[in-house]
């Protein structure tokens, strides 16, 4: 469980280092993706692991494509909104999944889950306010977590059957997240302050994050894979009123754990 704990710990700190680093989010991808399939490409070469391609390597590649723009859009929902309410939009993703489940028959309907879809909905909504999608700024915002959220639950549907190792599947999806945003990125960054924040971000969130949480689920149960996963959206809301000076009223405050309730209940129910 420690390395589910650690990984959710890192993650949990991206919207800080995305916020300091100052860069746009198109070069703030690819920096991540270059960065990331630099370090695994050399754990490949070192470790002599090869990529075979193969039907499985396609939807790997695809699934990357969708897995990039989902980075893109959630760099840029902080960035728009806030870590906070980017987060609690983007936790609406195992949501849109369970939504997908039932369209593609892989959930079984039931009115309970739908009753907890709602609520998670509404917590969300409060978290927001009702009153910033007068902002333009936050609709767009909010709207790009949305985006981001339904994109990474295609990936998780179109890697659900996909048995390949996984640092082969990491590189292959940053290897595409080089070659999707190297057309479009300005490589703008200037202070050193950035580039630490793009080498933590390359780093820290990318291979070792992704290294720690796959050897974890390997010992971890279901249950409690669910319940450590809340840390990821905790931590990013405790460092955005800490380090961003994020003020959170009562209706805000009830809305995430209104959030987090119904997402704790729709977990417990896929359980049993």
């Amino acid at each position: 469980m420690l390395e589910i704990t650690a990984s959710m710990l890192i993650w949990g700190t991206l919207g800080m280092f995305v916020l300091w680093s100052k860069v746009s989010a198109i070069d703030l991808t690819f920096f991540r993706c270059l960065i990331g399939a630099l370090s695994v490409g050399l754990y490949l070469l070192k470790s002599g692991r090869r990529i075979s391609f193969n039907r499985s390597t396609l939807i790997i590649s695809l699934a990357g494509i969708f897995a990039v723009a989902n980075w893109l859009f959630l760099f840029k929902s902080f960035q728009l909104a806030s870590i906070t309410i980017g987060n609690m939009a983007y936790y609406l993703q195992p949501i849109i999944l369970l939504l997908l489940g039932f369209m593609c028959k892989f959930e079984r309907f039931s009115w309970r889950k739908v009753i907890l879809i709602l609520l998670a909905c509404l917590g969300v909504a409060l978290t927001i306010r009702l009153d910033s999608f007068a902002v333009p700024n936050i609709l767009l915002g909010v709207s790009c977590a949305l985006f981001a959220a339904i994109l990474y639950s295609l990936v998780t549907l179109m890697m659900r059957n996909i048995h390949a190792d996984i640092f082969v599947i990491i590189f292959i999806q940053l290897l595409i997240g080089v070659l999707m945003t190297a057309p479009l990125a300005s490589f703008s960054v200037t202070a050193l302050s950035g580039w630490w924040c793009l080498l933590i971000i390359g780093l820290v969130h990318t291979p070792l994050a992704y290294f720690l949480y796959y050897r974890g689920i390997k010992k971890a149960s279901v249950t409690q894979i669910a319940v450590l996963s809340y840390l990821d959206p905790i931590v990013a809301i405790i460092s955005d009123i800490v380090f961003f000076n994020q003020h959170l009223n009562g209706v805000q405050l009830f809305g995430i754990s209104l959030t987090f309730l119904a997402g704790f209940m729709l977990i417990r129910l896929k359980l049993r």
